[in-house]
């Protein structure tokens, strides 16, 4: 997929509806940062599975690509249908990065944060928010037309740290 280009890339996915994709090179420079592509039926955010592979496609050709997807888990409390909607995002990641035949890597989120976030203080996803904003000061982690940083990109971004660091 990535051809000649031997400029080395890390793509990281929160694979989650509400999730990310941050594209990372070695120097720590973003080259990338876009929500998951959604579309809205019914009320609800669906997968957008075209542009999900368009994205990763675009990204990849950046470089020498290493895709880290964050492993989906069931949280405790969480619901049959919420449970199924996070191994189906995982699951739709995983057939995208296979198709386009990139090199990836799954990790858990308690791997990862307890790697990267490592003495950051705040909780929950304002410690990746935190990490992200002194670590990446360019990283776009408030859309456009949105007011709030999204976790979703933040956690995108340390996924990407985490496997530069690899």
């Amino acid at each position: 997929m990535n051809g000649q280009n031997t400029k080395r890339i890390f793509i990281g996915i929160d694979s989650g509806v509400s999730g990310g994709i941050a594209v990372i090179d070695e120097h720590l420079n973003v080259l990338g940062l876009e929500d998951t592509p959604t579309i809205k039926a019914g009320g609800k955010s669906l997968y957008s599975v075209a542009d999900m592979a368009a994205i990763l496609r675009r990204f990849a050709l950046m470089g020498a690509a290493l895709v880290i997807l964050e492993q989906a888990q069931s949280m405790p409390g969480q619901g049959v249908t919420s449970t199924f909607q996070t191994g189906y995002g995982f699951g739709l990641w995983n057939g995208i990065i296979g198709a386009l035949e990139i090199p990836y890597r799954t990790v858990k989120p308690s791997v990862w944060t307890r790697e990267v976030l490592k003495g950051s203080s705040g909780e929950g996803k304002a410690r990746s928010i935190g990490f992200v904003t002194r670590m990446f000061p360019t990283a776009e982690l408030v859309p456009p037309g949105c007011r709030k940083p999204r976790d979703g990109r933040a956690d995108a971004m340390c996924l990407g740290y985490w496997g530069l660091r690899l």
